[in-house]
């Protein structure tokens, strides 16, 4: 075969032939020169056109499947529209109150950083020992009125945050209700979004939710700079310094009461309360209600197929107030399951599936707590390493405007991808992220954690919502959501520790005559403690996606396995309004991954079910 040398150069194009005998070469006729170089450029303009128009081809189709993806929800009651909205606003007062917690505890109470971090910690760990009791209430009062109460709940306190002065007020404010509070948000609302889809959009929805809350994130970050520099611009003068500061005096007869001025942090709490007041209005008028999973519209819907009449299903059982809407034939009222708290919370941790789930969520762990590491430890390090000018607000603005571009095309793409699947391989993403700063400690290393992180979280974080409402049995989504929130929250007590102890050893703020930081090593303590998570996840794999069967039996259950799976596992567990079908049920695995083998596979075509079954 002719080898080709065409040089850079303006010089003719030579081909030489190796000789099979004298290894010697020739020179082609300039007419066969020409003919080889026309056939090289044809080559090469086919080859850019083929790349160009794939990755053309490629984000059309995901464009179309995002597209797919809203029209899916266009027949969704107004409960699924409404539970974004509840959803932003929620996020917003979260997000803005705790990024100034901490500096409103120091600045307008006088309380050190070892107290407010204290505080702060122990507001997280306090929303997780409430969710424990607060989700088979959950279960019992069903979502419309939990939303309620929660809502009033939350927008008392921040009103109470934002007028009190007195500490013993702060504290049963952060320390009892905010928490209450925030039991009965997040839980509750993603209870909701399983009530108010279907098996065909339920993917979708719950990925634009987890959008929606980063909408929120990110709004709040630049809202809290704008208020902030507001306030401080008042700092200049000396009277404006006072009020900044809260006029807090720390002596004998300030330790418990300070002196009400409005500051920045004050500012940013009364957005937060704005935001509560709309949500309570707005949970008002949630209704208790559910979708009817079996119905044909989403499939319709989901095809590209225009909607007609027919194609509704009418059931007797179904709510016919108004019986030309076409979202109340397949909505029908949803009463909660009556019991006894303790007998709920016993029936639930008896199950293999809730120990299988609880499992998952623990190995969580671990890979979560980079998310508040990427709150408390990088803005510090950035400071200290790049200087106070250091765009750490930038930096960190990175992640949530990421998620909100990336989730929808993400989960739009692999919405027939096991959630399990993507939690698996979406923390190895996140806890590799970290290891750019081992690596290097510069800007650009910093910009790529976050871009990483983000990456990863948008691959498996909006998934443990889905997994999480698929494993739960209807009824019993509050003990499991309840649950399956305590990671994030949990994390937050043992990471305030950790990133204090690690920045004050390895990136200390002042630095001692030839003394340096070693920032590197913070990270790699950091990171190791992060991958630790995916690793565990693949150690246990063959336990947390499915337990010992034999081959024959049909009894519903989960199933991971050379890309099939039936997305249910009761346990025998069964309830009044219980579905036999959710959203991964009887539906083949779109993408072709190479997935771990799940123990007790058996003879899948002995089974009744299309793709067979394990527990």
């Amino acid at each position: 075969m002719p080898l080709l040398n065409r040089s850079r150069s303006s010089s003719p194009l030579v081909i030489s032939k190796k000789s099979p005998f004298s290894g010697g070469s020739s020179t082609l006729p300039p007419h066969e020169v020409a003919k080889h170089q026309n056939n090289i450029d044809i080559l090469h303009n086919t080859k850019t056109t083929m790349s160009s128009s794939s990755i053309h081809n490629y984000f059309q189709s995901q464009l179309h499947q995002v597209s797919i993806g809203f029209r899916s929800l266009s027949s969704s009651p107004p409960e699924l529209y409404k539970a974004y909205i509840l959803k932003f606003l929620d996020s917003y007062a979260y997000f803005s109150f705790s990024l100034v917690f901490t500096i409103f505890l120091s600045e307008d109470f006088g309380m050190s950083d070892i107290e407010a971090g204290t505080i702060y910690g122990a507001w997280g760990a306090l929303i997780t020992i409430f969710g424990l009791f607060t989700g088979t209430i959950i279960d019992k009062l069903g979502v419309a009125k939990c939303l309620r109460i929660g809502f009033i709940l939350s927008f008392i306190t921040r009103v109470m945050l934002f007028t009190c002065t007195s500490k013993h007020v702060l504290l049963f404010c952060t320390l009892v209700s905010l928490p209450l509070a925030n039991c009965l948000g997040i839980p509750v609302l993603t209870i909701g979004l399983r009530r108010y889809t279907n098996n065909e959009n339920r993917g979708f929805a719950f990925g634009l939710f987890y959008v929606v809350m980063n909408v929120g994130a990110l709004i709040a970050g630049p809202l809290v700079d704008v208020l902030t520099r507001y306030y401080n611009n008042n700092g200049d003068t000396e009277e404006g310094s006072a009020n900044d500061a809260g006029e807090y005096e720390d002596d004998a007869t300030t330790t418990i009461d300070a002196a009400w001025t409005m500051t920045s942090n004050r500012g940013i709490i009364l957005s937060g309360v704005i935001a509560n007041f709309v949500a309570v209005f707005v949970a008002f008028t949630v209704r208790e209600i559910k979708v009817d999973s079996n119905a044909h519209v989403p499939s319709a819907i989901a095809s590209g197929a225009d909607l007609d009449d027919d194609s509704i299903v009418d059931d007797d059982s179904l709510m016919s107030d108004s019986p030309k809407s076409k979202t109340n034939k397949t909505v029908s009222t949803f009463q909660p399951i009556q019991g006894d708290t303790l007998k709920i919370l016993s029936e639930t941790i008896k199950t293999p599936n809730f120990r299988r789930f609880l499992l998952v969520v623990l190995l969580t762990l671990n890979v979560r707590m980079i998310f508040r590491h990427l709150d408390g430890t990088l803005p510090k390090y950035m400071i200290r390493e790049f200087g106070e000018n250091t765009p750490k607000g930038a930096v960190y603005s990175i992640n949530p405007a990421l998620i909100i571009i990336m989730v929808p095309i993400i989960t739009a793409a692999t919405s027939s991808v096991d959630p399990l699947v993507m939690i698996h391989y979406g923390t190895y993403v996140s806890a590799l992220s970290v290891f750019f700063l081992v690596l290097s400690t510069s800007l650009w290393a910093c910009i790529l954690f976050v871009i990483t992180l983000s990456i990863g979280e948008a691959i498996w974080s909006p998934r443990l919502y889905d997994y999480t409402t698929t494993v739960a049995p209807e009824g019993r989504e509050g003990t499991y959501m309840a649950l399956s929130s305590a990671p994030l929250f949990l994390a937050k007590l043992p990471v305030g520790l950790i990133s204090g102890v690690l920045l004050q050893r390895y990136c200390p703020e002042h630095l001692e005559e030839g003394e340096e930081r070693h920032s590197k090593t913070m990270w790699l303590i950091i990171g190791l403690m992060s991958i630790s998570s995916p690793l565990l996840i693949t150690f246990f794999w063959s336990y947390i996606s499915g337990g010992e069967r034999g081959a024959g039996q049909s009894n519903p259950a989960t199933r991971i396995s050379n890309g099939e799976r039936v997305m249910r596992d009761d346990d025998d567990m069964y309830f009044q309004n219980e579905d036999d079908d959710d959203s991964y049920q009887h539906r083949p695995l779109a993408t072709k991954l190479s997935l771990p083998r799940v123990r007790g596979g058996g003879d899948r075509s002995s089974s009744s079910s299309p793709v067979g079954t394990l527990t």
